[in-house]
């Protein structure tokens, strides 16, 4: 008796583990699965709480745009100087507290920390860069106005210093103004196409890449001049210039926006058309959903038809947000992300009274935005920046430099994408590709319905 009972507690014993080490995985999992729902809600709230701002601002700047129209009617110089400035400001500024907004909403819906984004981390740098480089070189970096580059750093820096550990989303699609330009290693998707061997990537994006290895390509200016009038985070995607020749069309948008008349236009001609005075336009980024953008990276992955009012892409914000949880079984720290996009919609009357896209109105920028939706990521420029993503930030802005002065054999240690472009010098790893691409093109089919022009999208949404 003595030993069946002994039996019987080493069988409990046995038992009581399995289910014990049973209960901590099912633990785990719930906790990694809640971990990836708060990641998608407070990434999806985010992306909304940004949108629903840059809609917000485009309205003061529409509503400017008409105010200088009156004050140029009435020959106020002095106001539409006023009026000028603050555009200038509400575009350039304004965007940097969709920072605090999105990061006050995603924590609202669970997420308090961040698990890895090092988004705090990239734009305390940046803010010492715009410092001691673009503010020092503004014949490179062309400011809106004498002194903003302080201004915008004082503000930046405000913002991350006030969220500090709590910023808890990053976005995705800054436009650092010394890094981006359209050029094969500045996508990530080049890297990842070496990576997995996805030789149907080049068949659609240039197979004359092939042909040449990384020093051969057409490289990117890191300090090429251009007017810098948008924030580069969040950006609102406009242009300051002067009106265009008040022809008919023009004329009559003015008469519909301030209820003047044709004598009122042609009185105040001369300052209406004066080289000091410019209004607040859309520019090339607002353009048709179903339109390749001019570099072939995006096709609008969009299924069904678009109504004609909407049927404009535009600015958009792209929100990351990096979850973590504690792993019961091997007491390790976990992580989960997940990536959002949303923008603002809204519509105007064309001359005709029909409803149509915002930028209807020879793209002057009206008060015309009245809601914001999450889009498929894809479907908005600036998609493959990821510049929430630490280590692809540090590639692009360090990595490359030291590329092109000393080659791959010098960038960093442990980087994937320094990896791929030392996989990518071999010409026995491109004479692959090419021998396989003569033989099986044909098998590349290019997705249908959601997905990017570039060969489909991890991006739901």
């Amino acid at each position: 008796m003595k030993a069946r009972c002994g039996q019987v507690a080493v069988y409990l014993v046995a038992i009581i583990l399995a289910l014990t080490v049973l209960v901590v995985m099912n633990v785990s999992v719930f906790l990694s699965v809640r971990s990836k729902n708060r990641a998608m809600n407070a990434g999806d709230a985010a992306a909304l709480a940004v949108a629903r701002y840059q809609g917000e601002l485009l309205n003061k700047i529409g509503e400017c745009n008409i105010a200088h129209f009156k004050a140029a009617l009435s020959g106020d110089r002095e106001e539409c100087a006023r009026l000028m400035e603050m555009q200038r400001r509400l575009c350039f500024l304004g965007p940097l507290e969709g920072l605090r907004l999105g990061n006050a909403a995603a924590r609202r819906n669970g997420v308090d920390r961040d698990a890895g984004g090092r988004m705090a981390e990239i734009l305390r740098e940046h803010v010492l860069e715009i410092r001691t480089v673009f503010a020092a070189a503004p014949e490179i970096y062309p400011e809106p106005w004498e002194g903003a580059w302080g201004e915008y750093a004082d503000e930046l820096e405000s913002i991350v210093g006030m969220l500090g550990e709590e910023m808890v989303v990053g976005p995705d699609n800054v436009e650092f103004a010394d890094a981006w330009q359209c050029f094969p290693l500045l996508t990530r998707l080049f890297y990842e196409a070496i990576a997995g061997q996805n030789w149907c990537w080049f068949h659609f994006n240039g197979e004359w890449l092939f042909d040449r290895d990384s020093h051969n390509m057409p490289r990117p200016d890191f300090t090429e001049p251009s007017p810098i009038d948008n924030s580069e985070v969040y950006s609102l995607h406009l242009s300051f210039r002067q009106l265009p020749p008040l022809e008919d069309e023009m004329r009559q948008i003015i008469m519909r926006l301030t209820g003047c008349t044709d004598f009122d236009i042609t009185n105040a001609s001369d300052l209406l058309g004066a080289e000091d005075q410019e209004w607040a336009f859309f520019d090339y980024t607002w353009r048709r959903w179903v339109e390749m953008d001019p570099f072939g990276a995006y096709a609008a992955p969009v299924m069904g038809q678009v109504k004609p009012e909407f049927d404009v892409r535009g600015c958009a914000a792209i929100c990351r947000v990096e979850n973590g949880f504690e792993d019961l079984v091997d007491e390790s720290s976990g992580g989960v992300s997940w990536t959002a996009a949303a923008k603002p919609f809204g519509f105007v009357e064309d001359l005709e009274g029909e409803r149509a896209p915002v930028t209807a109105l020879m793209r002057l920028v009206t008060p015309a935005f009245e809601e914001a939706k999450l889009v498929p990521i894809d479907s908005v420029g600036g998609a493959d920046l990821s510049t929430a993503d630490g280590m692809w930030v540090e590639h692009i802005r360090k990595h490359l430099k030291k590329y092109f002065a000393t080659g791959p054999r010098s960038t960093g240690a442990g980087c994937f994408y320094c990896d791929q472009l030392r996989q990518w010098e071999r010409a026995s790893f491109r004479a692959r590709g090419k021998t396989w691409l003569k033989y099986h093109s044909g098998e590349c089919i290019r997705p249908l319905g959601p997905g990017g022009g570039t060969g489909g999208s991890a991006h739901g949404h």
